[in-house]
Parts: C-alpha cells; sequence; structure tokens
C-alpha cells in the first residue's frame, strides 16, 4: 500500500474546515486533495521504497503494474471540498472537446457526495435556456446565474455531473469529490470576485461554449453505506463502522478516511488521508468509522 500526504490547496471560495480537520491553519482552504496525479499539487508517499516521492512522479514506473498503461497521468483526483462561498460557474469537456481544445484524450466528470449540504440546500446544475445564443446573450449581459438551474440537495446525497454540464457548488458545501480523466475547468462567470491582489480570476468563455451540453443534466441518489456507485469511468462506495477494509478485487484502490484513527506501521491514520491499496491488502488497526473506496471502471 502507499500512504499520502494530503495536499492543501488555497482558494478564494474555501473555508476553514478543512483546516480544522487536519489540524493545520488554513482559512481559504477549498480543496484537500486526498489522491492528486497531476502536476504541481500531487501528494507525497509517506511509506515504502516510494517515501517522499510524488504520485505524479511513482506513475510513469507503476501505470503497467497498475493496469493503467493507456493514461498519461493518475486518472482519478480525490478530494475534500469546502466551499464558504459559490464556486465559480462553470463546465467542463468531454473527451472529444478535450481532444480539439486541449489535445488530450480524456475529458472530465466528477461526483460528489455531501457530507454537509450548501445552506441554500441546491447547488447550480444544469443550464435553465433553450439555445446557446440565450446563454451567450446573458453571460455576455452578466446574467449567467439567471441561466443555471437550481439543483436541490440535502447530506448524504450522491451526484455526478458528467462533462459539458454547466454546474457550480453553493456556499456551505462540504464534499467527498471524484474526478475523472484531465483536469480541465471553464468558467463562465466568477462573481465578479477578486483575490487579495485585488484581480479577477480568468474566465474561459470560448472554450466554455464549445463544451457545455445544454441537456446535460445531475443524476443524484441517496449515498447508502456498503452500496457502490457507478459511473462509466470509475465508482466508489461510502463504508461505515469498519475496523478493516480489505481490497478483494484485482485493481489498485484508493481509500479516503472521513472519519477514524489508527497506525499503519509507524504511520498515523486520520481523517483528510488516502492510502492506494493493492489487491487482497487489508488496511486494518484502525478505527474506520467512515471511509470511501474508490477505484477505476473496466
Amino acid at each position: 500500500m502507499i500512504i499520502l500526504e494530503a495536499v492543501i490547496h488555497e482558494t478564494v471560495w474555501g473555508g476553514n474546515r478543512l483546516g480544522r480537520l487536519i489540524k493545520r491553519d488554513g482559512a481559504k482552504t477549498g480543496h484537500l486533495y486526498l489522491v492528486n496525479g497531476h502536476k504541481g499539487l500531487s501528494n507525497r508517499a509517506l511509506n515504502g521504497a516510494y517515501a517522499g516521492v510524488t504520485l505524479e512522479q511513482i506513475f510513469p514506473h507503476e501505470k503497467r503494474n497498475w493496469g493503467m498503461e493507456a493514461y498519461e497521468s493518475f486518472p482519478l483526483t480525490i478530494a475534500l471540498v469546502d466551499a464558504r462561498e459559490n464556486l465559480s460557474i462553470q463546465v467542463h469537456p468531454d473527451a472529444r472537446t478535450a481532444e480539439r481544445l486541449e489535445h488530450e484524450r480524456n475529458g472530465k466528470t466528477e461526483s460528489y457526495i455531501f457530507l454537509e449540504e450548501p445552506k441554500s440546500r441546491w447547488i447550480y446544475a444544469g443550464c435553465a435556456c433553450g439555445s446557446k445564443e440565450e446563454l451567450e446573450a446573458a453571460v455576455e449581459n452578466g446574467r449567467t446565474e439567471d441561466v443555471t438551474a437550481h439543483f436541490p440537495v440535502e447530506r448524504d446525497d450522491y451526484v455526478c455531473i458528467e462533462a459539458g454540464t454547466l454546474h457550480a457548488l453553493t456556499a456551505g458545501s462540504l464534499v467527498y469529490e471524484i474526478e475523472y480523466g484531465s483536469d480541465f475547468t471553464y468558467r463562465f462567470y466568477d462573481y465578479n470576485r477578486v483575490d487579495e491582489r485585488g484581480k479577477t480570476r480568468e474566465l474561459h468563455i470560448p472554450k466554455a461554449r464549445e463544451s457545455i451540453d445544454l441537456c446535460r443534466v445531475p443524476q443524484k441518489r441517496p449515498c447508502t453505506p456498503g452500496e457502490w456507485m457507478r459511473e462509466e469511468n470509475y465508482e466508489i462506495c461510502r463504508m461505515q463502522g469498519m475496523r478493516s477494509y480489505k481490497n478483494g478485487g484485482e485493481q489498485i484502490e484508493c481509500i479516503s478516511i472521513l472519519k477514524g484513527v489508527g497506525e499503519c506501521g509507524d504511520i498515523p491514520l486520520h481523517p483528510g488521508m488516502a492510502v492506494i491499496l493493492f489487491p487482497g491488502e487489508t488496511l486494518a488497526g484502525a478505527a474506520l468509522t467512515d471511509i470511501v473506496a474508490a477505484r477505476l471502471r473496466k
């Protein structure tokens, strides 16, 4: 197994709940990356032969052993997300659009488990307009929020945001997030926010317009402990009240700890950590009161 050190990512919309989770300061921690193989935000291994090496660096050497030789980088990204404010209204490209715009063969689909629901009890998801011309007029006139649908969510809901879906998490959301594929996010609107230097964040309206599918709407269902949630390219399962967990499958799994403490060898395990667990391995010696297992779907 490979135990990963979480990566803190501060954002203009982030809060302080994730910093408290791992007992570090972080007033604007938007993402706590538990598993990330992308350049600049990749996790460092804490144990074994790769101790001190990042997942980005490990992957080229191990992807064939892991059955992931078709990928340029580790294909799953897993994070905890704390939205103190609304996220930008955005869209991710599908594989065909990503290849055309970025020369990247994989698009991006993501799913959330709502650990805490937003204050509004809804997120932005789906397009409330009938044509791209109507959307473009709204964006040009600063009315992007008016043409983005409200999608009701509650704690413990599971929501899948497929590539091409207009969306944004809203203030108060605390989620487990899994992403598959590339790391491309195209912003239509960011509430005219400025950072500490007084600068607005970049928008990507032409690429966002190319990527959006007006007919895309999210899929939602309760996240029932012990039930695998299956999408086209990945599947996840939340489990609670475990004393140990065994990877009984034939491929690696990414185990994220939401609640529970313990040790693995001489490495303390605590919420906000993840372990890459190989087939046949058992994560034991801990009271794993709330974990999520994730794996590629083949």
